[in-house]
């Protein structure tokens, strides 16, 4: 529906004070905010009497490229309604506005209102749902995959150790080499597929776990001219799990910290008690990761680098979550990304267990 534009301008800014949504009204041809409501909570930091005057103020709040097509509703408008879904710059917030062009009798755009409203708890329970459903996808298919092809790739992985036994020799041992990447990347799909049953479950220390994987990665980490930094909390609390497969996980998250810094640097990681349980926090001083596709992050084989098949994130989350742990990620361009890994301490896991 298009509202027509009365011939009565008194009504204007007759527009309710008080409203579950931000309503504003846009002149068109003189290119200038008519009036914007009061806002929502949460809102009431922007100050609408300055954005009347000075519009360019919504810019500094958004992403670049959601400014330019937001301004370009503004100004070059629909004749027919639309709506736009645009995030808050550095903030989780998502909004959706909502334009209504008011046309003249021939049809010509004069004047937009708009409705504004917040939609972020919609926008994450649809993402959550959408994440959910590819995630199923995955472990069918990695069944499928792995099972069919983990038997004859055993196989020939025995006979390749049998016939290649020269170890001075660079292509023997790159074939194997290869298998045994075959291999570990089925098995990979196979932590998808067979989420680690919590029966199995011991007491393990978290600090032991990053400490080992600290002897592991810190030879790769020299050769690529990066230093590691370990620190850990005392009077850790034990935390009920996997130790194989939370080394897995961690060892993952690092090894993307590590490859996130092709020129060098430093990485830092720490262990430390929170309320929740054990924090292990990995910080790396690498390219960053843009807000786009930070919110991609653990999607099945979406992958943030040029090589990777996008599993080792996902397979790390999934691996936390079957420990009721989680991952958060923070990143900003040019300054790096920080990882932390939460793991509920084993009197809290037991509690929700029972």
């Amino acid at each position: 529906m298009v509202a027509k534009e009365s011939k009565d301008r008194s009504n204007d800014m007759n527009v309710p004070e008080q409203t579950s949504e931000i309503i504003s009204l846009y002149d068109v041809l003189n290119k200038k905010i008519l009036y914007i409501s009061p806002p929502l909570p949460g809102h009431r930091r922007i100050d609408m009497e300055e954005i009347i005057k000075n519009p360019s103020i919504i810019r500094e709040k958004l992403y670049p490229e959601d400014a330019d097509r937001l301004f370009q509703l503004f100004e070059s408008p629909s004749s027919s309604p639309c709506e736009m879904d645009y995030q808050i710059k550095g903030e989780e917030r998502w909004l959706r506005t909502t334009f209504i062009p008011i046309t003249d009798p021939s049809g010509n755009v004069l004047k937009v209102l708009n409705f504004t409203r917040e939609i972020t708890y919609w926008r994450k329970r649809g993402q959550y749902a959408e994440k959910t459903n590819q995630m199923n996808l995955c472990s069918q298919i990695a069944a499928g995959f792995a099972h069919e092809i983990r038997n004859p790739l055993t196989t020939i992985k025995g006979f390749l150790q049998l016939m290649y036994q020269d170890k001075s020799d660079i292509y023997q041992q790159m074939i194997i080499q290869e298998t045994e990447r075959i291999e570990s990347i089925i098995n990979e799909f196979l932590m998808l597929a067979q989420p680690y049953p919590g029966q199995d479950f011991i007491l393990i220390n978290v600090k032991d776990i990053v400490g080992d994987i600290f002897l592991t990665i810190n030879p790769q980490a020299s050769e690529s001219n990066i230093k590691v930094f370990m620190t850990g909390g005392k009077n850790l609390p034990s935390v009920n799990g996997s130790p194989e497969q939370i080394k897995q996980a961690l060892l993952n998250l690092i090894k993307n910290a590590i490859q996130a810094m092709p020129l060098g640097g430093t990485l830092y990681i720490s262990v430390a008690k929170v309320d929740e349980g054990v924090s292990i926090m990995i910080k790396d001083e690498g390219t960053g990761i843009s807000p786009k596709k930070l919110s991609r992050l653990g999607i099945p084989f979406y992958s943030n680098k040029e090589e990777g098949a996008g599993l080792g994130i996902m397979i790390s989350r999934q691996i936390i979550k079957n420990h009721q742990g989680t991952v958060t990620f923070e990143s900003e361009i040019g300054k790096g990304t920080i990882v932390e890994v939460i793991l509920p301490s084993a009197d809290v896991s037991d509690l929700q267990e029972n």
